[in-house]
């Protein structure tokens, strides 16, 4: 099986074939279940269970390398380099497909509470909060409709306070739920509104108006005391240029346009 393909697994005999062709000692291991987007959360019969080989270092004592292990190496090359070893492993994961037979190119965690976890790592990687802010409006309108449910009570199982305080909760959480909604519209920053520099002037920048996502880049702010200008998107450069008193504004000559 080449490696890093993913195959549709449906028999015990297309699982064989791929373990024949791996060789004794190979690891297998469980992948994270993923839901590809647009997949039908109605139909069941669309989780498959998909195989692919992967390459996972080693470590010292010859295992799978975990957390804070050191990565096993091998002869120094010509160079004088000592490669880092890996080994091939089996990977199977159950995947919702959105369309039948057919692998997608694209797929999330469907555990909600790791998509969330990948998602606060791509803020930390990259600096995109709009996939996080999307999965936190998402976890709390389920939170919300569950507690709406239990406060409901219809069977009267619960005490009359838990009641009252689960209908106080459910109050917060419509509050909540609408403040991540609001969060969502400003998921995009610019470098200007990111930067450290711009924190005596954030209250003039800020303004309540969200950053242009097709154009972060386009315009250069230079604000006093920054002693250099920052890359910022045409809203908050206009911001600049009518708030903030000498602020130096032009276009950015190495924008797409």
């Amino acid at each position: 099986m080449e490696y890093g393909r993913r195959r549709i697994i449906a028999t015990t005999g297309e699982l064989a074939a791929i373990a024949d062709g791996c060789s004794d000692g190979t690891p297998v291991m469980l992948d994270v279940d993923e839901i590809e987007p647009g997949h039908d959360p109605r139909e069941p019969r669309d989780w498959a269970v998909v195989a692919r080989i992967d390459h996972l270092p080693l470590n010292e004592a010859g295992e799978l390398a975990g957390p804070g292990d050191r990565i096993a190496t091998g002869e120094p090359d010509a160079e004088g380099q000592e490669p880092l070893l890996f080994t091939p492993v089996l990977m199977l994961q159950s995947r919702k497909l959105a369309t039948p037979g057919e692998i997608g190119p694209v797929a999330r965690a469907a555990d909600p509470c790791q998509r969330r976890a990948d998602a606060y790592e791509l803020i930390e990687r990259e600096g995109e909060a709009g996939l996080y802010l999307m999965e936190l409006l998402e976890a709390v309108a389920e939170l919300r409709r569950e507690v709406a449910d239990l406060a409901a009570d219809k069977d009267r199982l619960l005490h009359p306070a838990a009641r009252r305080h689960l209908d106080s909760l459910g109050d917060a959480l419509r509050d909540a739920r609408s403040s991540a909604d609001h969060a969502t519209r400003f998921s995009t920053v610019c470098e200007l509104l990111r930067g450290g520099a711009t924190e005596k002037w954030a209250d003039e920048l800020d303004a309540g108006r969200p950053c242009d996502p097709g154009g972060l880049h386009q315009m250069l702010v230079e604000l006093p005391g920054m002693g250099g200008s920052e890359l910022a998107c045409r809203v908050h450069a206009a911001v600049a240029r009518e708030r903030v008193p000498d602020a130096l504004v032009s276009p950015n000559p190495h924008a797409a346009p």
